[in-house]
């Protein structure tokens, strides 16, 4: 396979991914498309400008072009040299600020052997970046192995219900035994936080929503029952639809969530984006 990985001038994350292909002996050529590699990136950039997003700072590097695959950003790249598309679902392109990496998804999917995938979050790790994982409740094996080796420095938690509703919600089932075991692993982390997203829906009988009040008091008491507390940073997110035509949730329609929760988590609020 040939392969070319297109760097910034100044990229820490860039070299980064040369040093991650280095150590395992990866043949490639390294471009800097901001400096003598720049017609080089203009051509390529012609050819697959849709491969490739802009974030709010422009656009993204590394990036890494195999001939006929363009994986962009450094959790991506290194989730590819490592397993190629088997890690697509649990690594994606992230704007963390300086220092973090997020995107980072580990209950995208079951997982019964996440070797490859630790051994990605090893290397970030070793780099000293912080890490920032997201998780719902699914492969608490990996989630164990993560906290174990001190390899996330936060977790953002997605509580979408109770177990029974996790297929109808995410497509996915869960055993509820494996959504206890993994909220019972977050107090290791030394920053977490718990959301559970109630979202606009429609239905046969018109508008509606996701889980209802009663659904999110079920939940909120699963976490006291795994955790043996009800003190944790707990949120009630109000999810943006997914469809046209139905209307953002407004706080005052999220009150009885509210009330519900705090039965069992006391700290349960609606959440506020930063």
């Amino acid at each position: 396979m040939n392969m070319t990985l297109f760097s910034a001038t100044g990229c820490v994350r860039c070299r980064m991914a040369a040093v991650f292909m280095d150590e395992r002996g990866m043949s490639y050529e390294k471009e800097d498309a901001l400096g003598q590699g720049k017609d080089v990136f203009k051509q390529f950039y012609r050819e697959h400008r849709s491969a490739v997003t802009r974030g709010p700072d422009g656009i993204a590097f590394p990036i890494l072009f195999t001939g006929d695959t363009v994986v962009q950003g450094l959790g991506p790249v290194l989730a590819f040299l490592q397993a190629g598309a088997a890690l697509e679902p649990f690594v994606t392109l992230d704007h963390s600020p300086h220092g973090w990496i997020s995107g980072l998804d580990l209950s995208a999917r079951p997982l019964p052997d996440g070797s490859d995938l630790l051994a990605v979050l090893r290397f970030l790790k070793q780099k000293r970046l912080n890490i920032q994982m997201e998780a719902c409740g699914r492969n608490p094996h990996i989630l164990t192995s993560v906290i174990t080796e001190g390899l996330c420095d936060k977790v953002v938690f997605t509580l979408h219900g109770p177990a029974s509703r996790y297929e109808d919600l995410t497509g996915l089932p869960l055993d509820e035994a494996d959504l206890s075991a993994s909220l019972s692993l977050l107090t290791s982390v030394k920053d977490y936080t718990i959301l559970l997203p109630v979202r606009p829906v429609s239905t046969s009988q018109g508008p509606g929503v996701s889980i209802t009040p009663e659904e999110a008091g079920q939940a909120a008491r699963l976490v006291e029952t795994a955790t043996g507390s009800k003190k944790h940073p707990f949120f009630i997110q109000p999810a943006a639809p997914r469809e046209e035509g139905l209307e953002p949730l407004t706080a005052p329609r999220l009150f009885k969530y509210r009330t519900l929760c705090r039965r069992f988590m006391v700290m349960a609020d609606i959440w506020k984006p930063a």
